[in-house]
């Protein structure tokens, strides 16, 4: 079923990025016919009279996709210097960390690797 689909989507993109002509009869000042490609007829189908005359006459028009990519242009402008935004805080509060209390924080924590020893970090029980 996508390939159905996919194959579909492709005929139509290549026909309408292709392009196709239109023509387009008018006789009397009204429109009498439309038809697809190329028609070279000197005679009207509606009146029988030929084109030259006046009475009749056919537009040709090609319709195409415009499929015109253009790259994503950056702007940046350079107009204006950045500002220097300055913090000004009252007091800083500096709290000394200590290494026990960050433990006891953890509840039920893994052991410390580094009070393991080697045999055991890596897990090689010799016999």
């Amino acid at each position: 079923m996508k390939k159905i689909t996919v194959t579909i989507l492709a005929f139509l993109y290549l026909f309408v990025a292709g392009g196709v002509m239109v023509n387009l009869h008018y006789c009397m000042g009204n429109l009498s016919s439309v038809e697809y490609g190329v028609g070279d007829t000197e005679t009207c189908g509606t009146c029988g009279m030929k084109e030259k005359k006046g009475c009749c006459h056919t537009e040709y028009k090609f319709l195409k996709l415009k499929d015109e990519h253009q790259l994503a242009k950056l702007l940046v402008e350079f107009g204006q210097s950045p500002q220097v935004i300055q913090h000004h805080s009252g007091t800083e509060i500096q709290v000394p960390l200590d290494k026990n209390s960050l433990l006891e924080l953890r509840y039920h924590s893994p052991p410390d690797r580094r009070e393991n020893q080697v045999y055991l970090q890596n897990c090689v029980f010799r016999i």
